[in-house]
């Protein structure tokens, strides 16, 4: 019986007097350096520990004067954790798991320096280890925190400060300053009820400034870091800014805010659905943004119910709409105040082509109404946005113009240096009386305008593609009404235009065709017709793009002998911002002084000069509408 009780007792003491030993040993100033040393080995990394002491309680305790995890040689800052004042309780049992379960882990301090740098990161101690973590937190306590993050390649530098407790019931609180991909950055979040063992999904909200962008969020994020839910809400002077914080390519804008429900899953950013306003159109839809390939893909299915039209300037370069109402950032009113006073009529902003070839992307955008000056027929919109390769590609960009449409497709070459740009333009169904919504005297005209172009060019911007462009555009109509004023006025029949104000008197349109040829920015009319039952109207000159001046002569020749008409073309002639209209003066001038000559004769005569016997030719409409359709103005079934 007593050997049984001394062979008990041993087997007892034995484990008891190692775990004594242990103890001992671990609280020894020799012991602390022994175990900093064991775990260095395993993670690659200097490991400082000292005063360690064992608490005798339930479950047991230690308690860490400081504990210090330096960080690899690379790295700007000396230590991926420096923590002061830990006390943390471990469970016994899963020790005989091989686990380390932490009911309880509280520091008085801590810093942390995490550090990018490509495919290196500070904490990651071995790229190969894939096992899962073999230590469970459940509730961590942090009086006072700090959290130095550096990515230098990326341009940013963040500096935060965290207090509050992990776990249930728990609220750590975090403050972020610095700069984030070269714009300055600050920042703040809430993590309730945070469970350090990472088990279920964290609970999150927040907001962020970067640079003028303004972020606000709240959901969760997943246990494992690959998956996120969120609502978001997104607000700044331009969708282009998210350049800078999320990596997309999106084209100059008004100022925008926008709210909706955001998933990343799989290397895909999910924005569906989501709402909000750009200027002073609505927008929403939804947004797939995917990043698994080596080069990312935005897409996008966007609506609008009232489109602005103003808020389009920024997308070809040119400052959207001011004045009162309207929404506009301070940099796109300065914009639009210098556009003001300069002489140019077309945007000469460059396109940042450099930036295309960062991700593709597939947008269709569909406007069910466009807000627009009175002056601009423009009723609907949609478009089919292709960016591949740094080629960019509208296919088609429709317009719903006063009761037709036009429709272009639309191609610029961003790999060429200028870069290159195509336009094919189908011109259908205008109505004549809804083409100009401010001239009274068109309201009741009758007849569809037709056409088709095509043009080519190179340059950076609209103005520079326009200003180098080739190519021709035909236009038709092929019967119709016109108000006889507008024609009465082309020929300033003074008698007959008189008699008509505040009429709506219309002539018969037999035919108006429209041919014009492009070479280097300069269009010249190869003919511009315009026939009725009573004149005959012809254009002449040019229009040129590079210098943005026109220089167009209108003669008009009547059919049927009038009075008081003075026989002199109408001329508009210079800068495209703000032309003259007049009547040739030569022409004015030489019939006046025939009038004063003849009246010196015989006052009766004066008049002479002023009469119009008429029998100006019809034109061969026949031919003319042949002509334009071979060069392709079909008139289409509506």
């Amino acid at each position: 019986m007593s050997v049984r009780r001394s062979v008990l007792a041993l087997v007892l003491f034995v484990p008891l007097a190692l775990l004594g030993g242990f103890i001992l040993l671990v609280q020894s100033p020799w012991g602390a350096q022994w175990l900093g040393a064991r775990v260095g080995s395993q993670i690659h990394r200097e490991v400082q520990i000292e005063g360690i002491r064992v608490k005798f309680e339930w479950p047991p305790a230690l308690t860490f004067q400081r504990l210090r995890i330096g960080n690899p040689p690379w790295a700007k800052t000396p230590s991926l954790l420096d923590a002061r004042g830990l006390y943390a309780r471990v469970s016994p049992a899963p020790l005989f798991e091989k686990r380390i379960v932490i009911p309880y882990l509280a520091a008085r301090s801590a810093n942390a320096g995490l550090e990018l740098d490509g495919a290196r990161a500070t904490w990651r101690f071995d790229e190969e280890q894939r096992e899962p973590s073999r230590i469970e937190l459940a509730v961590v306590y942090l009086d006072q925190g700090h959290v130095s993050y550096l990515n230098e390649k990326e341009d940013t530098a963040i500096n935060a400060e965290a207090t509050g407790s992990f776990g249930k019931g728990g609220e750590l609180k975090v403050n972020a300053t610095g700069k984030f991909r070269g714009e300055p950055a600050k920042g703040s979040a809430l993590f309730p009820s945070l469970m350090a063992s990472f088990a279920k999904p964290i609970r999150f909200e927040g907001k962020a400034n970067v640079g003028q962008t303004n972020a606000a969020a709240e959901g969760d994020i997943g246990p494992d870091f690959k998956t996120l839910d969120f609502h978001l809400r997104l607000a700044g002077p331009t969708l282009k800014d998210l350049h800078q914080v999320l990596g997309l390519v999106l084209p100059e804008t008004p100022p925008y805010r926008v709210a909706g429900h955001l998933r990343y899953a799989s290397g895909q950013w999910i924005f569906d659905p989501f709402e909000g306003t750009v200027g002073g159109s609505d927008l929403r839809g939804s947004v797939v943004y995917h990043k698994e390939n080596n080069r990312p893909l935005f897409q996008a299915n966007l609506r609008s119910k009232l489109l602005d039209f103003g808020d389009l300037g920024p997308l070809i370069g040119a400052p959207p709409k001011t004045g009162p109402g309207r929404i506009v950032s301070p940099k796109q009113q300065v914009e639009a105040a210098q556009l003001a006073v300069s002489t140019q009529v077309l945007p000469h902003k460059p396109f940042d082509t450099q930036r295309w070839g960062e991700m593709d992307a597939d947008v269709r955008l569909e406007a069910n109404t466009v807000l627009r000056p009175k002056q601009l027929p423009i009723d609907a919109l949609s478009t089919h946005l292709i960016l591949k390769d740094s080629v960019l590609r509208l296919e088609p960009l429709n317009f719903g113009v006063a009761g037709g449409r036009v429709t272009s497709n639309v191609a610029l070459d961003g790999q060429r240096q200028p870069m290159t740009g195509q336009i094919d333009v189908e011109v259908q169904g205008l109505q004549l009386g809804h083409l100009f919504p401010t001239v009274k005297s068109m309201q009741p005209s009758l007849g569809n305008l037709y056409g088709r172009g095509k043009f080519s060019g190179k340059g950076n911007s609209v103005g520079d593609l326009l200003g180098t462009s080739n190519g021709q555009a035909t236009l038709a109509v092929d019967s119709g009404q016109v108000s006889e004023l507008l024609i009465e006025l082309l020929e300033i029949d003074v008698a007959k235009a008189a008699m008509l104000l505040g009429t709506r008197k219309q002539t018969e349109l037999n035919c108006a065709v429209g041919s014009f040829t492009v070479k280097d920015g300069v269009a010249t009319p190869e003919s511009f017709v315009v026939d009725t039952t009573d004149t005959f109207v012809k254009v002449e000159g040019m229009v040129d793009l590079q210098h943005e001046r026109l220089d167009l002569t209108t003669r008009a020749r009547s059919k049927r002998p009038s009075a008081l008409v003075l026989h002199a073309p109408i001329v508009m002639e210079g800068p495209l911002k703000r032309p003259s209209i007049h009547p040739k003066a030569g022409v004015l001038v030489a019939q006046a002084g025939a009038a004063a000559a003849l009246a010196a004769i015989n006052p009766a005569l004066a008049i002479t000069p002023f009469l119009d016997p008429g029998g100006a030719q019809s034109a061969d409409c026949k031919a003319l509408l042949a002509e334009a359709k071979a060069k392709g103005a079909v008139q289409r079934p509506r």
